[in-house]
């Protein structure tokens, strides 16, 4: 009775917990967030121009995420792959080239006095006007202006992006087009409120320069101590919230190159989607009818078993979802759909052997006891393979096959678990009733048979 007691106690224990992961996903919405691949969107690969080390890379993916979380993308992933790649992943993103053009913008402002300009076409053979490699700080350099119509010979940066607080973008009502304000931070302010008072005195230009080119190059006509400046341009209202945008998260320290891009169509997530759903009924379905034909009545239990399975793992990657970011892809799936045979091949092996107990003259329920032992050894040990499989691909991978990976590692650990506390007190249950274990339509009634003659001899 103690142990009947106890095989009761943990079946209501796995139901409950079933039943409060779908509960979880119908009222909480914790439910499995869709990658990339499921629902659309964006997937760039950006690659460092010049070598760089691990502590750069690592500053340059979280200006990139500031940057994404202002355009508002669903569960981003970005992260470092290797010594100079970044990965940037926008599942849902409903603008990707916008998105494509503010995650990557290196955005380095300078504001540098200007010494002279001359027509780009006409001093293009003079290595005197020759254009500045990279954007040295504390050198003079030429850089052109941005339509490439101008070349202008720049002094030191007095003031740079890293002195900037914040920039709103803003539209002029006197010049009938947007900029973007800038407030500068209190050594900002004083650089240029020094750069400015100087360049007043014989109304000089001041150039703003964004990644090695000039914006604009207004003739400063007084001094500015209130820490204020303004970029001007013939801005697009978009063009002057972008810029805006990645003044404010910072420039990135590294310059970046688009090594890979790939978007993925809405249309084509959901046709991804509904492909994958379709071949996990497909896998079922076949397994169920596997099942009936080997085991019959007894292939309910093994259902029971697999409908528990799935409501456990929904809820386990939902929760994973919202408290780690992780997103299921079409590699997921696949893992998902696969893990369905793992748990059929648990139910297989502990069935099995009980049959072989009962070939040997034993009686139902000393064989499910038995069986069971064995049974969990070998699942075990096979598990045990599986799992560090998923172990290392999780260790070692990037990108889907980590989806695939912890999906495998899950299922691993919830079979084990449903073989201790589902299957073997349903069939331990279920042998201490002979009426049950011997009807015409299960499938222990063969093995019984063979075990009574065995017995009769």
């Amino acid at each position: 009775m103690r142990r009947t007691r106890r095989y009761v106690v943990s079946l209501v224990a796995v139901v409950l917990l079933a039943a409060l992961s779908l509960a979880a996903v119908i009222f909480l919405d914790i439910r499995p967030k869709l990658g990339l691949d499921l629902q659309g969107g964006l997937s760039v690969v950006l690659t460092a121009t010049t070598e760089t080390d691990a502590e750069v890379l690592d500053h340059t993916v979280e200006i990139i995420r500031s940057r994404v979380d202002s355009l508002g993308a669903q569960e981003p992933d970005i992260s470092r792959s290797g010594e100079e790649n970044i990965v940037v992943q926008l599942p849902g993103i409903r603008d990707p080239e916008r998105a494509l053009e503010i995650i990557g913008k290196t955005a380095q402002l300078r504001f540098r006095e200007v010494g002279e300009t001359a027509p780009a076409p006409q001093v293009s053979d003079d290595e005197n006007w020759e254009v500045t490699e990279g954007d040295p700080v504390d050198e003079p350099v030429v850089f052109p202006s941005t339509d490439g119509r101008l070349l202008y010979r720049l002094g030191p940066a007095d003031v740079q992006g890293t002195h900037i607080d914040t920039a709103m973008p803003q539209f002029d009502q006197a010049a009938q087009g947007w900029l973007v304000v800038l407030d500068l931070t209190g050594e900002g302010r004083e650089a240029f409120a020094e750069v400015t008072t100087r360049l007043a005195a014989e109304q000089r230009q001041l150039a703003i320069v964004l990644d090695r080119r000039v914006e604009s190059a207004p003739a400063v006509q007084q001094a500015i101590t209130d820490g204020r400046a303004q970029i001007t341009g013939q801005f697009t209202e978009r063009e002057a919230k972008d810029l805006a945008l990645v003044l404010r998260t910072g420039a990135l320290p590294i310059e970046l190159e688009r090594s890979q891009v790939q978007r993925v169509s809405a249309t084509l997530g959901t046709a991804s989607l509904r492909s994958g759903l379709i071949a996990g009924a497909i896998g079922l379905v076949l397994v169920a009818l596997f099942m009936f034909s080997m085991y019959r009545l007894l292939a309910i239990v093994i259902l029971g078993g697999l409908v528990l399975f799935g409501a456990l793992m929904f809820g386990v990657i939902g929760l994973i979802g919202v408290t780690r970011g992780f997103s299921l892809t079409l590699a997921g799936v696949a893992g998902l759909i696969i893990s369905v045979g793992i748990a059929a091949d648990t139910y297989i092996i502990y069935f099995e052997r009980v049959k072989d107990e009962l070939k040997e003259g034993k009686t139902f329920r000393s064989s499910v006891e038995r069986a069971f032992k064995s049974a969990l050894r070998t699942n075990l040990a096979a598990n045990g393979v599986a799992g560090a499989g998923a172990f290392i691909l999780w260790a070692v991978a990037v990108g889907p096959v980590r989806g695939f990976a912890l999906t495998l590692g899950i299922s691993v650990v919830l079979d084990i678990g449903l073989l201790y506390f589902y299957a073997h007190p349903v069939v331990a249950l279920i042998s201490r009733s002979r009426r049950i274990a011997g009807l015409r339509g299960f499938g222990m009634r063969e093995a019984l048979v063979q075990a009574e003659l065995v017995t009769a001899r």
